[in-house]
């Protein structure tokens, strides 16, 4: 079902499955995943919402994963990008209950700095995002948000488009239900006249009698500058959320930013953030609590925030200018209000025909997930990820067709989560590797997987 076609979509798929078929099998393979195309090159330069209806698939229990494919491009002249880094996300408007729109993001990202120029400027970017957990929600005629925190006017914005990829398969465990339990775009942190305490209350779910596995995904991300500590988005801080009295702590800072795919960029994307990567898609923070469930119960649900007072604020009658802080009022460029913004959901799981009895037993499947590469074939670079259950370290290797190894890179992650590497089509020397199929590699604790791709020179 494919409201609009992008042929370069289409085609990247179409090579993918002759990668990786006979060419009398291309045509199964490529039936496997069903693509709806839904905004196409959206202009937005206003922080106004764009909400539209579009056609998804009536079936989604036959589908295995949910990829969405987000990308990011600049007006053309006389326009061009926002050269700011902006808080952008994407939600599913649904009627629950009936009568009342309730909005579910699905997807957080912030934008580049500008990222047009000189040619080794990007131009345009793509992220890809697991979107698995709400395939429930996207079938039959669905509205979506698309909503970019930009205030830039006249010519310049961005260009944004949005692709969902259906990947027939079958799976132990349905998601069946979303409960937003904090959503707030706009939480101050650090002042004791607005505490943040007042916008994370204790929320209880009745859990259904039905539920077989769960989980709590928290997307998080600080900003503001100037505060003490420079928070919210320069500090590293702890996040806890409480569930039925047990605690999972988090520290809410990424130091990847300068590996981010979106590069290079103007502006300073390379520094650590709380969450925030200008240029990149913000990852969730992902917390199986199978194992606290009493299906048919209530569950309590809590969130807490690391203890913190911003000194250099209107609120702190004791900050004088220049002493206690440079700037004791936000001027709105280097001193900004800390804020964090979050969507907090719990997903719940039951089990379909095939799949273990509900009450609890299931386990949300844990291990390793590499996905497609992205664009494949490519030239120069494509990007591929994989999905890591558990923290621990990686090895991504790149192969000839031959099975010579070209290149081998060594990460460690200490979180879940979904993690990205881009290939420049070059091997360990630095050396351009010739047109031809490769194959890439992941391996963590103890288990593999590889998948093949194309490179056009």
């Amino acid at each position: 079902m494919i409201p609009r076609c992008h042929p370069a979509v289409v085609l990247a798929l179409l090579c993918s499955c002759l990668a990786i078929a006979p060419a009398a099998q291309a045509a199964d393979a490529f039936q496997d995943t069903t693509w709806v195309s839904t905004f196409d090159e959206e202009f937005i330069n206003w922080a106004s919402a764009h909400v539209q209806d579009f056609v998804f698939p009536s079936n989604p229990e036959v589908y295995s994963e949910v990829l969405l494919f987000i990308t990011i491009a600049c007006p053309d002249s006389p326009g061009d990008c926002d050269p700011w880094d902006r808080l952008g996300h994407l939600s599913i408007i649904h009627e629950d209950p009936p009568g009342t729109d309730t909005y579910y993001e699905i997807a957080r990202f912030i934008t580049p700095y500008d990222i047009t120029g000189p040619p080794h400027m990007p131009q345009t970017c793509t992220w890809v995002l697991d979107v698995t957990d709400y395939k429930f929600l996207l079938t039959g005629t669905v509205t979506l948000s698309l909503y970019i925190e930009s205030w830039i006017g006249g010519d310049e914005g961005w260009l944004m488009t949005t692709d969902f990829a259906f990947v027939h398969g079958v799976t132990e465990l349905q998601p069946y239900m979303v409960v937003n339990l904090w959503h707030d775009n706009w939480m101050e942190y650090g002042n004791p006249n607005d505490p943040i305490e007042d916008y994370l209350q204790p929320v209880w779910v009745d859990i259904p009698a039905d539920a077989a596995a769960a989980k709590v995904r928290a997307v998080v991300t600080g900003h503001g500058q100037g505060n003490t500590f420079n928070c919210a988005e320069f500090c590293a801080r702890q996040h806890t959320v409480v569930v039925g009295g047990e605690d999972t702590m988090h520290i809410l800072w990424r130091n990847d930013c300068a590996l981010n795919e979106c590069s290079p960029q103007y502006g300073t994307w390379q520094y650590g953030r709380a969450g925030w990567c200008p240029g990149d898609k913000v990852d969730p923070w992902d917390n199986e609590i199978t194992h606290l469930l009493t299906p048919g119960e209530p569950l309590l649900f809590d969130y807490n925030v690391q203890d913190y007072f911003n000194e250099c604020g209107p609120h702190n009658p004791d900050c004088i200018d220049g002493e206690t802080c440079p700037d004791c009022d936000y001027n709105y460029t280097g001193h900004t209000i800390p804020i964090y913004s979050m969507s907090t959901q719990l997903i719940l799981y039951r089990s379909d025909l095939t799949g273990a009895p509900a009450g609890g037993t299931a386990q949300i499947p844990r291990g390793l997930r590499l996905g497609q590469n992205y664009p494949n074939p490519f030239n120069p670079v494509t990007t591929f990820y994989y999905e890591l259950n558990e923290p621990g370290d990686v090895r991504l290797r790149i192969y000839s067709a031959g099975g010579r190894m070209l290149l081998e890179v060594e990460r460690s992650h200490s979180t879940t989560g979904t993690y990205w590497y881009q290939w420049n089509g070059r091997d360990a020397h630095g050396q351009v590797v010739p047109t031809g199929v490769y194959f890439y590699e992941v391996e963590s604790g103890g288990a593999r997987q590889a998948k093949k791709m194309i490179l056009l020179q």
